[in-house]
Parts: C-alpha cells; sequence; structure tokens
C-alpha cells in the first residue's frame, strides 16, 4: 500500500470514528441533533476512502482483488454505500448506529494488521493490531465496571426507599439509573471494537499465537450478549427498575471471570497466562 493511500485510508478511519461516535452519541445521550453530522461524516469518510482505494490502484498498478486486505477495504465501501442507500431510499432509520462502527472496525483491519514491529519483546507492541484489541477490551471493562457501580448504588438506594428512608448521601434514582445506562452503553461500544478485532485476530491474523478455540476470546459474547439485552431493553423498549440493574450486575460478573479467570490458548502452556496485557514472548 502506497504512502499517499495509507494516508488517506487514515483519515477516512478518522471519519468512520468520528461517525460512529456521533451516532452512539445520539442512542445514548439522547442528542436527536447528532443524527445529520454523523451521516455526513459517514458520507465523506466513504469518499474519502474511494479516494484512498482510486491512488492505491493507480500508484501501485495492481489489481482490485490482490490481496485479503484489499478485498476488505472494498468490502468496506460496499457496505457504507449500501448502508446510506438503504435509509435514504427504503426509509431504515439508524443504520449508521450499525454500520459506521463495522466501517471503522473494517477499515483498520487492512490498515493495521500489517504492521510489525520485529523486535519488541511483547506481543501487544510486535503486533498493534493484537494490541489495540486489548485496550479496546479493557476500556469496555471500564465502562461495564462503572455502569455496575451505579446499578448497585441503585439498589441500595431503591432498598432504603422501600424502608421509608431517602439516603441522602447516594444520588437519586434518575440519576443512578441514567448513569448506569451511558456507562453501560459506552463500554459497550469499546467493547465490542475490541471483541471483533478478537474475533478477527483469531481468523485473520499470521495464526501464530491464537487459534479458533481459544475460549477467552469466545466467553468474551455471554458478556456481551447480556449488556447488548440490556441496552436493547432500556434504550430502545424503554424498560426500567431493578431487573435492569440485575442485568447489569450479571453481565459485570461474567466479565470479570472472563477477564481474569481464563486464559488465552497460545498452543504454549508456558506462555499462558490470566491477562491479556501482560501476554509476552517466551
Amino acid at each position: 500500500m502506497t504512502t499517499a493511500c495509507a494516508i488517506t485510508l487514515g483519515i477516512a478511519l478518522a471519519l468512520y470514528l468520528a461517525a460512529a461516535l456521533l451516532f452512539q452519541g445520539q442512542f445514548l445521550l439522547r442528542k436527536h441533533g447528532w443524527d445529520a453530522p454523523g451521516r455526513k461524516s459517514l458520507g465523506l469518510g466513504l469518499a474519502v476512502h474511494l479516494i484512498g482505494m482510486i491512488l492505491h490502484l493507480m500508484l501501485s498498478g495492481q489489481s482490485p482483488f490482490t490481496s485479503m486486505l484489499v478485498i476488505i477495504s472494498w468490502l468496506v465501501v460496499a457496505l457504507v454505500v449500501a448502508s446510506l442507500l438503504a435509509e435514504r431510499y427504503l426509509h431504515l432509520r439508524h443504520l449508521g448506529l450499525l454500520s459506521a462502527p463495522l466501517a471503522f472496525l473494517g477499515l483498520l483491519y487492512p490498515l493495521l494488521m500489517p504492521i510489525r514491529f520485529e523486535q519488541a519483546e511483547s506481543i501487544l507492541v510486535e503486533y498493534p493490531f493484537l494490541g489495540v484489541h486489548v485496550v479496546l477490551t479493557l476500556l469496555g471493562h471500564v465502562g461495564f465496571a462503572l455502569a455496575f457501580c451505579a446499578a448497585i448504588v441503585y439498589l441500595v438506594q431503591h432498598q432504603a426507599l422501600k424502608k421509608g428512608q431517602l439516603n441522602r448521601y447516594l444520588p437519586a434514582l434518575d440519576t443512578t439509573g441514567e448513569a448506569a445506562f451511558r456507562f453501560a452503553g459506552a463500554g459497550f461500544s469499546l467493547f465490542t471494537l475490541g471483541l471483533g478485532m478478537g474475533v478477527i485476530w483469531l481468523f485473520g491474523a499470521p495464526g501464530e499465537y491464537l487459534g479458533g478455540e481459544d475460549a477467552k476470546i469466545w466467553l468474551s459474547l455471554p458478556t456481551w450478549l447480556v449488556f447488548a439485552a440490556y441496552l436493547y431493553l432500556r434504550g430502545i423498549a424503554g424498560r426500567h427498575g431493578r431487573r435492569m440493574k440485575w442485568l447489569v450486575i450479571a453481565g459485570f460478573v461474567l466479565g470479570v471471570v472472563n477477564l481474569v479467570g481464563v486464559r488465552h490458548d497460545f498452543g504454549d502452556e508456558d506462555a499462558s497466562i490470566p491477562l491479556a496485557p501482560q501476554l509476552t514472548r517466551q
């Protein structure tokens, strides 16, 4: 990939990320005016992305299907085009909520996966794609932890109110309920990107380290499904109350058990340790 193409695609990646953040903000923060700039950012990202791919064809002289990295980049273009056309002509609203993060993740793969730092001692530095996966996943867990704390405060305050007492040291139920929803949503967005990169690493990376049977990635799915159910029920179905908070607590506990108690399978027991950020080459 030529330098001009890489720079152009990097700009497109940033625009896709901006679109994803705007669409997520519209959903989580109830900012209805963010939909239009999100769609514009997505469209501008598509235009810059196309320019980058055309530059690659002109400067490299290679076929559009020379490698899987280039093919995936074209698939991202097709995804964004289909999403924008469906929203405009089929009136399918809020497709950008899914298509923008997928476009960001899809373009991140061909840009970041080929980068290697052969002399690095840590796997996470040698393979930046894997390092970004770990960082995003851990940031997602931070969001889940904050949502868990808000859920616990909600339950304590709710119990006090049932007894006819108000704990003046704790926030109101509405405040803690909204905080739990927003923290869970932010954590879920980051965790989803991290999990997606982890799944891609299993099947699209060089393959020296993780295999398709790696349990840590697959056991992240229950955590993802629990928080996805919570966000749907709370954000779209409009459900509130203690049961929703117990769902947050269950998702957080599942995530902690997987994070701390499950090892990556590197095909070498000596190289497997519980916490991904500490992985080093032996």
